[in-house]
């Protein structure tokens, strides 16, 4: 099977797969840093495979079909950035940005990935309003 008929199938797989769900959209919490900060090792792995895979199917549909015009996506950004991260660094990483930063325990993990391991290399001109959501201004 071509890869790109692998990348079709299991799209297609999470499309239905997601419509089979019978929660509604806000039944599903965001992963912040309090659900993190007790969840297991396998749970915390758990999760950023499931981000992970989401992140490399879009960014392969990306690379088939193109991104948006004249844009880089956050999918991109994130690919890129994390592409050489192994799970268990991510995991540290967050971890320790949750302990250096305790009082922002509601800022979801996708958002503790962007600000530590993606932000850091965009050019200043790409950062927008980062800082407000880094001081907790979200």
């Amino acid at each position: 099977m071509g890869k790109r008929n692998l990348i079709i199938g299991a799209l297609l797989a999470s499309v239905f797969l997601v419509w089979s769900v019978p929660a509604a959209a806000e039944d599903v919490p965001f992963v912040d840093g309090k659900s993190w900060k007790k969840s297991a090792p396998i749970l915390k792995r758990s999760y950023l495979i499931g981000f992970s895979n989401l992140m490399n199917a879009e960014y392969a549909v990306q690379q088939e079909f193109g991104p948006p015009p004249d844009r880089q996506t956050a999918i991109q950004r994130l690919y890129e950035e994390t592409d050489e991260v192994t799970l268990d660094e991510a995991i540290d990483r967050i971890d320790k940005w949750y302990e250096d930063h305790p009082d922002q325990l509601d800022m979801t993990v996708i958002e503790v990935i962007w600000l530590d391991m993606v932000r850091p290399n965009l050019p200043a001109s790409r950062r927008y309003d980062e800082d407000a959501k880094s001081e907790g201004k979200r």
